[in-house]
């Protein structure tokens, strides 16, 4: 199951409401619910950045504390002038004709929109071969890689809930000849299918495994392409492929001498027409840069005259590390999906707040449309929105704003 934010709707500017501690600095005849003789429950909660959201019905006031002004519909109502938002804000909007209760009866209602934060599905194809028991730092190079990934602070426990991980530990053993013992058998595949919180998936197969014998490189990415099948369009829910090994490829044809380096590019070709971006690591430095540039150029689609994409050598167990996190935190999507559309160009009329902080519209470090149905986090919203642990997102648009 995807991580769901939820967006609401209607919105103009606002005002400071109650503190919680009987004190009113809204509009004069605004009823101040936090000031009542028994407040609502949630009155006066801390709330910001790291903490959980208000209850239904308030906001995250500038002290940090929650509160509301008003209840919408309810008997604590804005004066004329001001409207009550489904926040419980008094937001002002002179224009307004009102009713008795001080609502507004030719506005349209609060819209609730679903949305959920864009998540990437990220394979991680790993190298299983013999090679792989050469001494790397702290271990060897096969133990240095899986703690990486498997340790208590290791990338797949820290991210599980933000990427849907899978594995894929290839290899393949040589029999007379430099064949396959078992051409049947080539590559050899141990496959775990992505999901989201898969980190015990991932340990059950991955924990006991041990290196095997060859590369099959080439051979070993179009089983895996052909094992995931058809894939999502890779600039909202991208498929991502991590290929960490630490030798030149062979091909399940010839398995010696390493003459794989041909098939391995054409298959990461492959992978991106597909809508797939592959990263190449090299664990050690036992691959040619040459051959690393290759794949990772074609693992982004970089063709003649383009700029050369990146790929990492880890040449000690803290730079493996570096390597991981740089590559998967690169692809974790700030992107939110919208279950309405909205009007592109009115867009910034609207407020979006994260973790009850309102963030700028337009803004390096705020917020952007990307289409009719998608915004964005940028910069620093961006990092908090992906590193923090129940997050909260909330939009609010002018009905007018909201299409569909």
């Amino acid at each position: 199951m995807r991580r769901g934010v939820v967006l609401l709707g209607a919105a103009l500017s606002v005002l400071h409401g109650c503190s919680c501690d009987g004190s009113v600095t809204n509009a004069p005849g605004a009823g101040a619910v936090c000031a009542q003789e028994m407040p609502p429950e949630g009155c006066g909660q801390p709330c910001g950045e790291g903490l959980a959201a208000c209850a239904t019905g308030m906001y995250c006031a500038a002290d940090g504390t929650c509160t509301a002004d008003c209840v919408p519909g309810g008997s604590a109502t804005c004066g004329t002038g001001y409207r009550c938002t489904s926040f419980g804000r008094c937001v002002e909007d002179p224009d307004l004709g009102r009713d008795s209760g001080g609502r507004d009866p030719n506005v349209c209602a609060d819209v609730r929109l679903e949305a959920t934060r864009v998540t990437p599905r990220v394979i991680l194809i790993i190298d299983q071969s013999g090679s792989m028991t050469e001494d790397f730092g702290a271990g060897t190079r096969w133990e240095v890689l899986r703690d990486s990934l498997l340790a208590d602070d290791g990338l797949i426990r820290a991210l599980e809930d933000q990427v849907e991980f899978g594995l894929a530990l290839y290899s393949a053993i040589s029999g007379p000849d430099d064949l396959p013992e078992d051409p049947d058998m080539c590559p050899l595949i141990t496959w775990v299918d992505p999901a989201l919180d898969n980190y015990d998936a991932i340990a059950t197969v991955y924990g006991p495994a041990d290196p095997i014998e060859e590369t099959p490189t080439g051979d070993a990415i179009w089983s895996v392409l052909e094992r995931i099948g058809s894939v999502p369009d890779p600039d909202l829910d991208p498929t991502i492929f991590v290929l960490a090994t630490d030798g030149e490829p062979d091909r399940c044809e010839q398995l010696n001498p390493q003459n794989g380096q041909a098939e391995a590019v054409a298959a990461v070709e492959d992978s991106h027409a597909a809508g797939i971006r592959t990263y190449v690591i090299s664990v050690g430095r036992d691959i040619s840069e040459s051959h690393l540039q290759d794949v990772a150029n074609a693992g982004l689609g970089h063709g003649s005259g383009d700029p050369d994409a990146p790929f990492w050598v880890a040449g000690d167990d803290v730079g493996l590390r570096d390597a991981l996190r740089d590559i998967v935190g690169g692809v974790l999507s700030c992107r939110v999906d919208l279950d309405g559309t909205i009007d592109t160009d009115m867009a910034c009329s609207g407020t979006v707040e994260l973790n009850g902080r309102a963030i700028p519209c337009d803004d390096p470090n705020g917020w952007r449309v990307v289409d009719e149905d998608t915004i964005e986090l940028q910069g620093d919203s961006c990092d908090e929105l992906q590193s923090g642990v129940g997050a909260t997102l909330e939009a609010r648009f002018p009905c007018d704003v909201v299409l569909i």
